[in-house]
């Protein structure tokens, strides 16, 4: 009985690691842009390169990597919400426990924990975001770069 529980546990993990996420490896951003049915550029910075994903219908997701290969920020930017699951990974279960929403006519969701910030805000046709993890983000890089 242990035994499936085990192999199940590790094909899990699997599939969930095959997804580049806010602290994946950059090798998975790819993935990323297949299940977004988008194309992709990167763009080198000083101490860290930007997969810039474009989908069709004008949507822009950036994930922004530390030259040792890990998902330090994303942001995103478009006429609709993509999913946050797939983008924050295994920090998505910390931002919907932890998501203060704002009132007004524009939605805004906030997380500002310790490591994972998210800030994501819009309304129809006009969403906008971005989410790093402290910890990930590379010596003397700030969280700004991330937008």
């Amino acid at each position: 009985m242990k035994r499936p529980l085990i192999v199940f546990s590790v094909l899990f993990a699997a599939a969930l690691s095959g997804f580049a996420a806010l602290g994946g490896s950059e090798e998975s951003v790819i993935n990323d842009q297949v299940r977004f049915q988008a194309s992709r550029r990167i763009v080198p910075e000083h101490g860290y390169r930007i997969h810039e994903i474009s989908r069709g219908d004008g949507t822009l997701i950036k994930e922004y990597v530390s030259l040792d290969g890990k998902v330090f920020g994303v942001s995103w930017k478009g006429p609709t919400l993509p999913d946050l699951s797939q983008l924050l990974g295994s920090s998505f279960v910390e931002f919907k426990n932890s998501v203060h929403p704002r009132a007004g006519r524009r939605k805004t969701a906030v997380v500002r924990n310790s490591d994972l910030v998210v800030e994501s805000t819009g309304h129809m046709r006009a969403f906008q975001g971005r989410a790093y993890l402290n910890s990930l983000l590379p010596p003397g890089i700030t969280q700004e770069v991330v937008r």
